[in-house]
């Protein structure tokens, strides 16, 4: 299960950093990013990742808890073995089945699921991220930018890796985001007060 969040993210990542800006003069060289170091190592990658692995330990628990419920019930049922007779053993014993079967296929169900949820909030991030590097490349006019985890790129000189410059503006941009997050939820927590304080003294 945990080799989820790792498949999830080579998917999202695959040939990201292909960026070209509109009416951007060339005044710069090749440069190259690891594209899966950042999302790896940015403050909201790790923040992603955190919400990710939650998601997947919640998800073993319920497996966890499936079984046990199956395994239990299994074992009350062979303890009433000696006492049943055969068709009313029988009988339990395919309710037993049908539900272990039920337990696969909602699992197997929710799994795919969950899978689906990594993939799109990974390509959400990736989204984000690019939108900066593409400023980068607009800002600093390079002629391309070249993602080390692309396919087909064998080797890349470290002389040109721009991948912690990148890092930094990503979060940057994030603290920013996330501030202003921050105030318009005080904004609206302020501006709920007086209408709560209001209703309390029409009340009275």
């Amino acid at each position: 299960m945990n080799k989820m969040l790792a498949a999830a993210a080579v998917l999202a990542i695959g040939g990201v950093c292909n960026v070209q800006g509109e009416g951007a003069s060339v005044k710069g060289g090749f440069v190259s990013v690891d594209s899966l170091a950042i999302m790896q190592k940015s403050l909201e990658g790790k923040e992603l990742s955190g919400k990710i692995q939650q998601d997947i330990d919640s998800f073993q628990v319920d497996i966890k808890k499936a079984q046990k419920e199956l395994s239990d019930k299994q074992e009350a049922l062979n303890k009433q073995s000696k006492v049943l007779s055969k068709d009313a053993f029988d009988q339990k014993a395919e309710e037993l089945n049908s539900t272990r079967k039920s337990y696969e296929m909602s699992f197997a169900a929710k799994e795919e699921q969950l899978r689906a949820s990594i993939q799109k909030q990974q390509l959400a991030l990736r989204d984000r991220q690019m939108k900066i590097i593409g400023g980068i490349f607009d800002k600093e006019g390079y002629a391309a930018i070249i993602d080390k985890n692309a396919p087909g790129v064998l080797f890349v000189s470290n002389t040109i890796d721009k991948t912690d410059d990148v890092l930094k503006a990503i979060d940057a941009n994030f603290a920013t985001s996330k501030k202003t997050e921050d105030v318009l939820g005080n904004k609206t927590v302020l501006a709920k007060a007086p209408a709560a304080a209001d209703a309390k003294v029409k009340t009275a």
